[in-house]
């Protein structure tokens, strides 16, 4: 089930890759590409290529690396701003239609279900966002949860 995928969002203008990444250089801010490529698990020339074809579009710009005079920053700009700003009001545009297809019992049982899944949900982009030795500080809760399903 590819909700996201298959009705949700406009791939016309941003392939999935492409909206990844753009999307991660908004929330993180101007990131080096060999580290936007190894956080977006692809490689560093096709990063390159992808970061080419955004800066044509004037979504990113390089930036000065003020650590290090010989480095560049990718960074996004306010037309790529506004992008993914248009995005995503068109997402939720879609998503309001389509919650509005299901009854009172549904949508209550989607409310509540969220609500369960929600910190869950942000635990584990948490988790997946930090270096391998930082995730055991966080297993005891994911341990207890694996001890609860062996119950």
């Amino acid at each position: 089930m590819d909700l996201t995928g298959r009705y949700l969002s406009d791939r016309a203008d941003l392939s999935a890759s492409a909206a990844f990444a753009l999307n991660r250089v908004c929330r993180e801010g101007p990131i080096r590409l060999t580290t936007l490529a190894a956080k977006e698990g692809i490689s560093q020339p096709s990063m390159t290529q992808l970061i080419q074809r955004q800066e044509r579009r004037g979504l990113v710009a390089r930036l000065a690396d003020p650590g290090d005079g010989r480095a560049a920053l990718i960074g996004i700009t306010s037309h790529g701003l506004e992008l993914l700003d248009e995005r995503k009001r068109m997402r939720r545009e879609r998503l309001k239609a389509l919650l509005e297809t299901l009854t009172p019992e549904e949508e209550s049982a989607l409310w509540l279900s969220a609500r369960v899944a929600l910190p869950i949900l942000h635990r584990l982009v948490t988790n997946a966002d930090c270096p391998s030795d930082h995730v055991a500080a966080h297993l005891p809760a994911a341990e207890s949860v694996a001890a609860h399903r062996r119950k």
